[in-house]
């Protein structure tokens, strides 16, 4: 969970409201949820005017044929599914138990086929992934054998739907991404049953549901595996439940956000264009490709993991000192003050941690880091 918390002025009034955005992001679940505390009596309506005339923090939620069509379709939903932000939603442990499946587990190659455990299908499977990745088309017969064993074996997964769904007719097929990787979804009318949210027993029309999706949905999809006609390993789906909704419409698949200030001050919204751009022949070269945002979160994870684990070898110790200090540290760096309320003094945020590191040292540590 990551909490922003934003203080601002209401307007015509002396009185602040304080709003914490908490955003939840799990490949079960999203939300975008406002918690107010404000110290007069407010209605919702008059709150959300509030909201509305702050550009700084509220203006990449526009008012627009898009944005009206998704409130439009969480409403439907609402009265189709009843709750439409779902506190829980429990994945299949099939390909690493006991951990629950992932998409970017259930793609995996090498253990979708010890799962299966027979050889032969080993050497189907590789020559149709293959024939796949060339843009070829296997042999039905190929299809066929390889189906015969990935039939039985039944998923639960959860995603957000990385590209609209392109309905034909009474079937659709759409992609769910896991943030790092994808899996194509196959739905068709007479199949699909829809699950409710609720403590109602009333039935739900899948493909109702599912025609109340747009890109960026988050749902959970219960189903067996297959092949399609052109190699492409695929849930066909029994059950759909929907878990959230987007209420934006998604960055540009193929560009993703170019913006350098959009980028750097909506993090997230980087991260999220980051999973949903399809990658192209030049980002196919390891050697040229762009790291996505994803990749560089995890890469600086793992470069601070590793001088942590240096460090810790060579017998330093991690400390953890204050962030506010009682004197401006810096040198003629201008600090950032603000004040103690509850202590009645003045604090400064530190620029320079290495006071307190010295005073570990003189207390008796020999070697400490932070």
């Amino acid at each position: 969970m990551t909490r922003l918390a934003v203080k601002f002025k209401i307007p015509n009034t002396a009185r602040s409201l304080l709003v914490c955005l908490n955003f939840i992001l799990s490949p079960s679940a999203f939300r975008l949820c406002f918690v107010c505390a404000f110290p007069t009596r407010l209605s919702i309506i008059r709150v959300l005017n509030i909201m509305s005339n702050e550009p700084e923090i509220f203006d990449f939620i526009e008012d627009n044929d898009q944005t009206r069509a998704r409130r439009e379709h969480l409403q439907a939903l609402a009265a189709l599914v009843g709750n439409v932000y779902p506190n829980k939603f429990e994945r299949s442990r099939v390909f690493n138990p006991p951990h629950e499946d992932t998409i970017t587990a259930v793609i995996n190659e090498d253990a979708l086929t010890k799962i299966v455990g027979n050889e032969t299908f080993n050497e189907t499977f590789s020559s149709l992934r293959r024939k796949a990745r060339q843009g070829e088309k296997p042999a039905p017969e190929e299809t066929e054998q390889a189906n015969n064993f990935l039939n039985k074996i039944r998923v639960r997964l959860a995603g957000r739907l990385a590209v609209p769904p392109r309905v034909m007719g009474k079937a659709a097929f759409v992609h769910l991404s896991d943030g790092v990787s994808r899996l194509q979804i196959y739905v068709r009318k007479a199949d699909v049953t829809g699950v409710r949210n609720d403590n109602s027993t009333d039935p739900v029309d899948g493909w109702q549901l599912f025609n109340l999706l747009d890109h960026g949905d988050f749902i959970g999809v219960t189903g067996y595996l297959f092949v399609t006609k052109t190699g492409e390993l695929s849930v066909h789906v029994e059950e759909l439940q929907f878990l959230a909704k987007a209420l934006v419409p998604m960055p540009d698949k193929l560009h993703g956000i170019s913006d350098p200030e959009v980028r750097q001050r909506r993090r997230y919204a980087d991260l999220l264009a980051g999973s949903l751009k399809i990658e192209t022949e030049t980002d196919a070269d390891e050697a040229t490709r762009e790291l996505s945002p994803r990749e560089t979160f995890e890469r600086r994870a793992k470069l601070i993991r590793e001088m942590r684990h240096f460090l810790d070898e060579h017998e330093f110790t991690e400390v953890e000192t204050p962030m506010l200090t009682p004197v401006a540290t810096g040198a003629a760096a201008r600090p950032f003050v603000t004040h103690h309320n509850a202590l009645d003094i003045t604090l400064y945020a530190r620029i320079a941690p290495e006071l307190y590191l010295k005073r570990l040292l003189v207390g008796g540590f020999e070697r400490v880091y932070e």
